[in-house]
């Protein structure tokens, strides 16, 4: 378990891994202040952070984790700096690792990874820029709304509320496409001696599940459930 007492520097010397949850946050990971003085300075829940970290840690603690107890913009938050940093870092570096893998040596394997890798991209940008611009403003919205009480708010989920339960009704998350490229991969035998690439575009991939499991249990689980039983209890919607 990482204690919120932990600097980034301690915790990232285990778990190298987790360096892309503090760039999120734009926290320094070779940092040697403690969590908690960060998180105060920068107006970070802390207890959210160590939960994500100890998740990176071991996806088991997602069993564990009570990601209910924060509040919706907290979620909504952590989900939106998870997309920017997803398309803006994440994806191209997978997207640089491929290329390698195709240049390193010619196998007819490799047109059809790009395809399915350039259909996969395709299909998580227009997920991301659909909760991007629609989901996320509705959460923050509805929790300003059952906060504050304020006639702008109330006609901003009157007339946005369809669309978003549309979205939360229908909701398809990633993982399962990450799934299928990663069975492709292993059925994939490029030469023993060039491996390099290989290995790590693989490597790549499964820390990126992992992160999408994580993800995929905050925005489905916590924050669309949350969203939906606040919908309920003010009787503004019948879902």
């Amino acid at each position: 378990m990482i204690s919120t007492l932990y600097s980034p520097k301690f915790i990232t010397k285990y778990n190298r891994n987790i360096n892309h949850l503090f760039n999120r946050y734009e926290i320094a990971p070779e940092s040697t202040e403690n969590l908690n003085a960060i998180c105060t300075k920068e107006e970070i829940n802390v207890d959210l952070l160590a939960d994500l970290i100890n998740c990176y840690n071991d996806l088991g603690f997602l069993k564990k984790a009570k990601f209910g107890n924060y509040k919706i913009p907290e979620l909504v938050d952590y989900l939106e700096r998870s997309h920017k940093y997803y398309l803006e870092k994440r994806i191209p570096e997978l997207e640089q690792s491929l290329l390698k893998l195709t240049q390193q040596e010619s196998f007819s394997f490799n047109y059809v990874l790009i395809n399915f890798f350039k259909e996969y991209k395709k299909d998580i940008v227009s997920h991301f820029k659909t909760e991007d611009e629609i989901l996320f403003p509705f959460c923050k919205v509805l929790y300003n709304y059952m906060q504050f009480n304020t006639q702008e708010d109330l006609i901003f989920v009157l007339e946005n509320q369809k669309k978003a339960f549309e979205l939360m009704k229908h909701h398809k998350d990633n993982k399962d496409e990450i799934d299928d490229l990663q069975r492709v991969l292993l059925k994939y035998s490029p030469n023993g001696k060039k491996l390099s690439y290989f290995e790590i575009f693989l490597n790549q991939m499964s820390i990126f599940q992992q992160d999408l499991k994580i993800h995929a249990e905050i925005e489905e689980n916590v924050l669309m459930k949350k969203t939906i039983a606040i919908l309920n209890n003010l009787e503004i919607k019948n879902v």
